[in-house]
C-alpha cells in the first residue's frame, strides 16, 4: 500500500487544490484549474481516495486560517541533487519569516547558483508543504511563485504575518 498513489481535490479560498500522496506522505500539490486529468498524467497510476487525505485537509485549513505552520509528511522521490537540497532547506525557513534566493543559495552551498536555486524553488512539487513562498528577491520583491503566482504568494505571506486569513 505504501507505493500506491492516491489523490483528492480540496476547495480552498484561493482555489481548488489537487493533493497526491502515498502512505509515506504527500508527493504533489497544485491548483486544479480545469486541468485535473493533465496533472494526473504525471503519475503512472493514481486512485481517487478522499478520506485518505483528511489530516492533510485539516492541516491545510488550519494553515489558511493563520493557525501556524503547515507540517505534513511528504515523500519526494524526484529531483536533482541540487533541487532536493533546496527543497530540504526550504523546510528550515521558520513560519512567518522570509529569506532571499541569494541566502538560500548560500545555505545549500552554491552561492553562485542563485538562478538554479530559484529554478529549484519553481520546480518544487509541494508548494505550501515545502514553503518556497518564503523566498523573496534580494531587494525584497516577491519574485515568482509556481502555485498560483505572486498574488497567492503575497496572500500566504500575509497569513503567516498574521495580517490575513484565507480560510474557505
Amino acid at each position: 500500500m505504501s507505493d500506491a498513489l492516491y489523490y483528492t481535490t480540496l476547495p480552498t479560498a484561493i482555489g481548488e487544490l489537487l493533493l497526491v500522496g502515498n502512505a509515506r506522505g504527500l508527493r504533489y500539490v497544485r491548483f486544479v484549474e480545469n486541468d485535473l486529468a493533465e496533472h494526473l498524467t504525471k503519475f503512472d497510476s493514481v486512485t481517487k481516495l478522499d478520506g485518505f487525505f483528511d489530516s492533510s485537509k485539516a492541516a491545510l485549513d488550519a494553515f489558511f486560517a493563520g493557525n501556524g505552520a503547515l507540517k505534513l509528511p511528504f515523500d519526494i522521490t524526484e529531483g536533482t541533487p541540487l533541487q532536493r537540497a533546496v527543497w530540504m532547506e526550504l523546510t528550515r525557513i521558520p513560519y512567518g519569516e522570509t529569506i532571499s534566493y541569494t541566502t538560500l543559495a548560500d545555505r545549500v552551498g552554491f552561492p553562485r547558483a542563485v538562478r538554479a536555486v530559484a529554478s529549484a524553488c519553481g520546480a518544487n512539487p509541494l508548494p505550501l508543504v515545502i514553503p518556497c513562498h518564503r523566498v523573496v528577491a534580494k531587494d525584497g520583491s516577491l519574485g515568482g511563485f509556481s502555485l498560483g503566482g505572486v498574488g497567492v504568494k503575497e496572500k500566504l505571506l500575509a497569513v503567516e504575518a498574521g495580517k490575513e486569513s484565507i480560510a474557505a
